[in-house]
């Protein structure tokens, strides 16, 4: 056990998912040996069904949703709002107004919300499967939510294909359940087919020995096979069972079925429908219902000791391969652009985060450089602000998207974006770095730039070289006189010495 096994050991982590039917919150211990689930909870909240036709959400739905916040920010008194997740999905993503909800929710809970994009909600989902589930070859996962199903396939602790379909238990309820019946069932199995039918080919395409099913409609829907007698698995005998017993009102009201409430009975009838569908389209035989899933991914990725690395760093990695980005230039600039942050984070009061997002921005800064020079910065943040990245949420992927662009050419304020919980100003600091480093390493040679040190008084700062180095290297000394103008137009003051 390393110093920091021993000095997590006992540490609470909480992970709260807002989902588009249930909202839930998992607490767990870190342990010499892994992670330790404490405590689960579950509100059912049915934030999708608040959404109109306009994309809105309703106030009764988001006064639902804050109150299950407030509850459980109650239940979380012992853990540290640091240790806490919160994840946003489908339903967060598409509503117009998310940020009214999620404006009232940080009013009442502790930690910051975060909304999660379809493929990384897809990612954590099967990294919940591949920590828990014992299962050597590849495998595929799909989780049924209120509004949305992810796909994921893979081996081990790697996804080679990820993807988020707009359809849900608790939507299709809606569209397609007045009643339950043979049609209802059909509507909803045709309406499921045409949602997966881009991936269905993509799918079939890779290999898997597995296939498994996570989160309330999965449980559901095993539970009431293993009632009738099928077992948990879920089969198409199963499924048919399923159908015939839904079918009947009176069965929808039995509330002494083991693992499957009244309340989730509303909306199965929907979820018995996608899963018909999915087995039909995928051609499966059966699948497995597995006890994991959204929230024991966050979890996972939240104790550095259980992941093999950061999947950011992955991800990163992975751009500067696909975009044949030059290596060497984007570790110079990153060399700097840390030697520049590391002489102004405690003045700034910047954190590891910006450490990290600053990093990244340096090796990822000439991303669209293969698409047209003059404006590769502007192609490089539209990449980076629309390329699904894995590890990322949306807000750190404008983050990442905004120290691109801005990191030559004009300092253009306008441009920055409004975000929750990266401040203009704190993001104004990062660019700085990142463009006086690239500045410094513009000439892309191998060769040091001359020794500097910084000084800073308030936003100001301060180059300061050896005497008459500028003069010994005037094109470098041409190149940060306009990067002061440019700054100075945008109402900064950079200096030199030397």
């Amino acid at each position: 056990m390393t110093d920091q096994d021993t000095n997590d050991a006992g540490r609470l982590v909480a992970a709260v998912d807002l989902g588009s039917n249930s909202f839930h919150v998992t607490v767990a211990k870190l342990t010499a040996s892994g992670l330790q689930i404490v405590m689960r909870d579950r509100e059912r909240v049915r934030l999708a069904s608040g959404l109109d036709d306009a994309d809105q959400l309703d106030d009764a739905s988001i006064v639902r949703g804050v109150e299950a916040l407030q509850r459980f920010d109650a239940r979380l008194s012992a853990v540290e709002p640091a240790d806490i997740r919160v994840v946003g999905t489908h339903t967060l993503r598409e509503a117009v107004n998310a940020e009214v909800f999620i404006d009232r929710a940080s009013a009442v809970f502790r930690a910051p919300i975060e909304i999660i994009s379809g493929p990384e909600e897809a990612r954590l989902i099967f990294h919940a499967v591949a920590h828990t589930q014992p299962v050597d070859g590849p495998f595929m996962v799909f989780d049924i939510g209120g509004g949305s199903t992810e796909f994921a396939i893979g081996q081990n602790y790697d996804p080679l294909f990820l993807s988020s379909r707009t359809l849900g238990c608790v939507t299709y309820t809606n569209q397609f359940m007045p009643s339950v019946n043979k049609k209802t069932f059909s509507d909803v199995e045709l309406a499921t087919k045409r949602a997966i039918e881009p991936i269905v080919s993509r799918i079939k395409a890779i290999p898997f020995d597995i296939c498994f099913a996570t989160s309330g409609t999965a449980k559901g829907v095993s539970a009431l096979g293993e009632y009738l007698g099928f077992g948990p698995r879920i089969s198409q005998e199963s499924i048919q069972a399923c159908k015939k017993f839904l079918s009947k009102d009176s069965n929808r009201k039995i509330a002494d079925i083991p693992n499957v409430s009244v309340e989730r009975m509303q909306v199965l009838p929907a979820g018995v429908g996608i899963l018909a569908a999915i087995l039909a389209e995928l051609e499966l035989t059966e699948i497995v219902y597995a006890d994991a899933a959204l929230r024991e991914g966050v979890l996972y990725t939240m104790d550095d000791r259980l992941k093999a690395d950061d999947i950011r760093e992955r991800t990163a990695m992975d751009l500067v391969n696909q975009y044949t980005i030059d290596r060497a230039q984007a570790e110079r600039v990153k060399q700097t652009s840390e030697q520049v942050f590391d002489a102004l984070a405690e003045h700034w009061n910047l954190n590891d985060e910006d450490r990290h997002m600053l990093i990244w921005a340096a090796m990822l800064h000439e991303i669209g450089l293969p698409i047209n020079y003059s404006g590769f910065h502007r192609h490089g943040a539209y990449i980076l602000g629309n390329t699904p990245l894995p590890g990322f949420n949306r807000e750190q992927q404008d983050v990442l998207a905004i120290l691109v662009r801005l990191h030559r050419k004009r300092l253009d304020l306008s441009v920055i974006p409004e975000l929750r919980y990266w401040s203009g100003n704190r993001l104004m600091k990062l660019i700085r770095i990142l463009r006086i480093a690239t500045v410094l390493r513009i000439g892309r040679q191998e060769k040091q730039i001359p020794d500097f040190s910084i000084q800073s008084t308030g936003d100001d700062i301060r180059l300061v070289f050896a005497k008459n180095t500028l003069k010994r290297h005037p094109v470098m000394t041409l190149d940060l006189q306009e990067e002061i103008k440019r700054q100075a137009d945008a109402g900064y003051t950079l200096e030199l010495d030397g």
